[in-house]
């Protein structure tokens, strides 16, 4: 059992999420199966762990107190874990239930961390802006459309099956376990997840971004709880 998967039973234990773990033959489908609110729900859990170049960067901190590193592109390690798990989830679900792909970060503290924009440009594009060039010499250049572009690993015609990506992580100060749900909008309508109950939930947050059917930018925006 990986870390990642003894951090995800943690948290559901302490949150009375039933879970069921998938039998050890079957490691080309997702971890667990869980239920809120009593809807089944397939999770796939992975976490991310130290490449050469975070290594790269720890011993150069380690050694000299300071270090400079980072990914080539913002959100790739995010885009490969959707890779790695597409075939699990899709493979699981079998087009009938809602899925969730859960990250958590295992890396050392120096450079741990996963933030939400990571998780928004891997699924849904890099953040553009159209430049209009004039065709007058010396006029402004007027800037276009702020939007999403090339990048994205969710769309309406592309892994419709993923539900939405989760983060878990152990908050800062107390360590206890928190798990951030960033919702896919582009998901199968017809295998939605229960998110009252996920959204009344003490320890699960869940994000949004407005689906209007433009490519606009937007910001993950989180859904509170109703009030009473």
């Amino acid at each position: 059992m990986t870390l990642s998967e003894q951090k995800f039973e943690e948290f559901c234990k302490t949150n009375g999420i039933p879970l069921e773990r998938v039998a050890p033959e079957e490691r080309e489908t997702p971890d667990y199966d869980v239920w809120i609110d009593g809807q089944r729900i397939v999770v796939e859990v992975k976490q991310l762990e130290m490449n050469e170049e975070d290594a790269r960067v720890v011993h150069e901190f380690q050694t000299s107190r300071r270090a400079f590193g980072g990914v080539k592109r913002i959100g790739d390690r995010v885009r490969y874990k959707i890779d790695k798990a597409k075939r699990q989830i899709e493979n699981r679900t079998q087009g009938k239930h809602p899925t969730i792909l859960v990250l958590y970060d295992t890396r050392p503290t120096l450079i741990r961390g996963i933030n939400p924009y990571e998780i928004l440009v891997a699924m849904y594009g890099f953040e553009a802006i159209d430049l209009h060039v004039p065709d007058k010499m010396g006029d402004p250049v007027r800037f276009g459309k702020h939007r999403f572009g090339k990048g994205k690993k969710v769309s309406p015609n592309s892994h419709t099956y993923i539900s939405a990506l989760g983060l878990l992580s152990e908050h800062e100060s107390t360590g206890q376990l928190h798990l951030n749900i960033y919702l896919n909008v582009f998901a199968d309508a017809d295998k939605p997840l229960p998110l009252e109950a996920m959204v009344n939930s003490d320890n699960i947050s869940v994000f949004t971004i407005p689906s209007e059917p433009t490519n606009e930018f937007r910001e993950w925006a989180r859904i509170e709880p109703a009030k009473p």
